[in-house]
């Protein structure tokens, strides 16, 4: 494969098609900003006095000091918050399947819109949301067992039995971690060629992720190269990006210039591989001619 001329493509696309733009910075929405806060206070510990001999379980906070209206309010807000993140999230999927679909349009030398990617990806939506969900499968496993082994430190036991339950849910979370993680890594990376072939061969959940790996494997040299060249330009960036990266940052009116940024990088980044996918499967390409640009 002519690496050179797949990365020219591919921005030609950008450039004549710039709503593909909008297209990844909805795609974003999903790639995950860890909204995690700072860390947690008022644990219940009291480091002032020396550790006592015995195992002690922390205790939870006293039952009514927190008032129910509050209670009730935080509820509320935390399921509006969940909501809202799931909404994002389906969004970005669908953004990610009308991106697909949308370049394999343009390469083969037809014309698209905003409307039409879209209608692309909402008609997959829900294959893609599954294809999107088995990854994380792994984790929510991991996930689970940790909150197992923090439930187990209140569970009404004595001190050498909840120190025996929290090693015994430990141990298996860690061996679990050891055949987990490296699935979900492999998983992540199968989702790319997994939504492609949902997009352009239209498989199932399952026969999306067995044609993704089937291709990859078949083109391992490539994909592994290509994969190298999208880690070079993604460092690249980052390097190039840092400095005008912490001022945009800084200042919240720049923050559509770094949405824009980002957009355009997760466009780029995915007609590259929407294009090397057509190579590999044949269904072009039509490489050498030029751009089909809108009327």
């Amino acid at each position: 494969m002519d690496y050179g001329r797949v990365l020219r493509r591919a921005w030609d696309i950008i450039w004549a098609h710039k709503y593909l733009i909008l297209l990844g910075v909805l795609a974003g929405l999903g790639s995950g900003t860890g909204g995690g806060g700072g860390a947690a206070t008022g644990t219940g510990f009291r480091f002032d006095l020396p550790a006592p001999d015995e195992f002690r379980i922390p205790e939870f906070p006293t039952p009514g000091v927190i008032p129910p209206v509050v209670g009730v309010i935080g509820v509320i807000v935390a399921l509006i918050i969940v909501v809202v993140v799931v909404a994002l999230w389906v969004v970005a999927v669908i953004s990610r399947g009308g991106l697909i679909a949308s370049v394999d349009t343009i390469d083969g030398g037809g014309l698209s819109s905003f409307g039409q990617a879209w209608e692309a990806g909402w008609r997959k939506g829900w294959r893609l949301v599954g294809i999107a969900l088995l990854p994380a499968i792994p984790v929510l496993l991991l996930v689970i067992l940790a909150v197992l082994a923090a439930l187990a430190l209140y569970l009404p036991a004595p001190a050498a039995a909840a120190r025996a339950n929290v090693s015994i849910l430990a141990a298996i979370a860690g061996v679990l971690a050891c055949i987990l993680v490296p699935i979900a890594v492999i998983l992540g990376f199968l989702e790319a060629m997994a939504n492609r072939a949902c997009m352009l061969e239209d498989t199932g959940v399952f026969g999306s992720y067995r044609r993704g790996a089937r291709v990859v494997l078949d083109n391992f040299g490539s994909a592994f190269v290509l994969f190298l060249i999208q880690l070079a330009i993604a460092v690249g960036v980052a390097i190039v990006g840092i400095l005008p990266g912490i001022v945009m940052a800084v200042c919240c009116l720049l923050w559509p210039l770094l949405i824009l940024v980002q957009g355009i990088v997760t466009a780029y980044f995915s007609t590259l591989w929407t294009l090397a996918w057509r190579r590999w499967t044949g269904l072009g390409p039509v490489l050498e001619g030029p751009v089909a640009t809108p009327q």
